[in-house]
């Protein structure tokens, strides 16, 4: 049997990574609190602040549109969502996270693998190489980061 390698192995295993966080949080969280109402009316009668200032994270639509692109959704949890597109640049990866500290648990894991990541708030989208993903950055906004990768030879 032949695994896959090349720029096909970090998307690979950024999928399977998906889904095991998925799964680790539904094994490891017990119910939460009620959902608070998303904007609440200060005594004034006028909005209070968001309670998360960063706001929500692009949509992935926002982000394939940004790509060029329409997104095939692959997973749809509460914690993560996940979906793909193949344009002339290469194939892409976008997820989105319902926080921050997900999205970085999820990054550590998937760097392990090698890949490009451009991140931004509660999502992140692995492409091809740094430079496929900087006309996304150029849209969106975010960081592009590298993963080291692990038993990668030339």
């Amino acid at each position: 049997m032949r695994f896959p390698s090349g720029p096909a192995l970090p998307l690979l295993a950024a999928g399977g990574l998906s889904c095991a966080i998925v799964v680790a949080g539904y094994a490891g969280s017990a119910p939460g609190p009620a959902p608070q109402p998303t904007r609440q009316t200060t005594h004034t009668g006028h909005p209070a602040p968001s309670p998360d200032p960063a706001g929500p994270p692009a949509s992935m639509a926002r982000i394939a549109a940004a790509l060029g692109c329409r997104a095939d959704i692959i997973l749809d949890a509460r914690e993560l969502r996940e979906g793909g597109c193949t344009t002339r640049a290469g194939v892409f990866r976008i997820l989105t996270f319902s926080s921050d500290a997900k999205k970085r648990a999820w990054l550590t894991e998937a760097q392990a693998y090698g890949g490009s990541y451009l991140v931004g708030t509660r999502w992140s989208v692995t492409g091809p190489s740094p430079n496929a993903l900087s006309p996304l950055r150029n849209s969106l906004g975010g960081t592009v980061e590298s993963g080291a990768g692990h038993g990668h030879s030339p």
